[in-house]
């Protein structure tokens, strides 16, 4: 199943779940369902039952044209991210060290985790922000996977059953502020306001075969900058979660992001700017496509 959250253009304030299915959306209003994307992961496969016999009748069906893709997880309770996760990514990281903080000593030997906050969350096809105070704007095209149900000190050999499914993610990033350090300040180069895409769906395990073999690809006003597949990911979903569960909790709806591969700007250092467009695919996923602007005075409150 292809999972969404949405709104319809009749009535932008009133977010609602339901299904891509065939070349329309099924609206689960009028099914026996919650109305939000992580009171419906808590259903579990019961959840799943009600929502496959809903779609099977044909019920609720929209057109696509009539809607507003929202974040499949409007705001999901942790973005728990992993950095340095392919391993061209961190040698092309390493030899760029000069560029930033020589004291840190980039590692791959445990999961590199940090976390962005969810008021980054932006939706799959909505503009991202290059903000005032910086010019190193940086995208880095991800999977993630959604965790389906409350785990802890999870085995590796039963970390699958506590994914619900998969989804595309940007992990913008404000490289000069990430560089501040050492040690580097990765949450606040990484969790500014609509630097966290994702979306289009979030794809059930079930319609995904094999998570570590697809294929990953960012463009950006439509030349490829990255290129590869998930099996070049150092550390796969299932040994991430069982790394995460030994700390803390996991919880139905928390967002991984697992990681981007060599390709990003930090290389290059030509950074994204206003009038850019930047689309990251995922095979058996779908694509998110978001448009750079100038963060707008509207953003200062107080």
């Amino acid at each position: 199943m292809k999972l969404i959250t949405f709104v319809s253009k009749n009535d932008l304030n009133a977010p609602k779940i339901g299904a891509f299915y065939k070349e329309s959306v099924i609206d689960f209003s009028s099914a026996d369902l919650p109305n939000n994307m992580i009171d419906f992961i808590n259903l579990g496969q019961q959840g799943l039952d009600i929502a496959n016999d809903f779609i099977y009748q044909e019920k609720g069906m929209c057109d696509k044209n009539e809607i507003n893709l929202k974040s499949p997880i409007l705001y999901p309770n942790k973005i728990l991210a992993v950095g340095l996760n392919y391993k061209k990514h961190v040698e092309e990281a390493k030899e760029l060290k000069d560029h930033h903080s020589n004291e840190v000593q980039l590692q791959d030997q445990y999961p590199n985790i940090f976390n962005k906050q969810n008021s980054s969350v932006n939706d799959p096809y909505s503009d991202v922000h290059r903000p005032n105070a910086s010019k190193w704007l940086d995208y880095e095209g991800e999977m993630g996977f959604v965790i389906g149900k409350e785990c802890r000190h999870v085995p590796y050999d039963s970390a699958k059953e506590c994914i619900y499914g998969y989804t595309v993610v940007n992990d913008f990033t404000i490289r000069d502020w990430q560089f501040r350090g050492p040690p580097h300040t990765m949450t606040m180069g990484k969790s500014w306001d609509t630097h966290c895409p994702f979306g289009p769906c979030i794809v059930t395990t079930d319609e995904i075969n094999d998570p570590h073999n697809l294929n990953l690809k960012t463009f950006v006003n439509d030349e490829e900058r990255q290129n590869t597949n998930t099996n070049l990911m150092i550390y796969d979903c299932f040994t991430l979660v069982e790394y995460l569960s030994t700390a803390f909790t996991l919880m139905p709806g928390d967002l991984v992001p697992t990681g981007t591969p060599e390709g990003s700007a930090l290389s290059t250092q030509n950074w994204l700017k206003p009038g850019d467009r930047v689309k990251v695919e995922i095979e058996n996923i779908g694509f998110i496509e978001n448009n750079i602007i100038q963060e707008p005075k509207s953003t200062t409150k107080y």
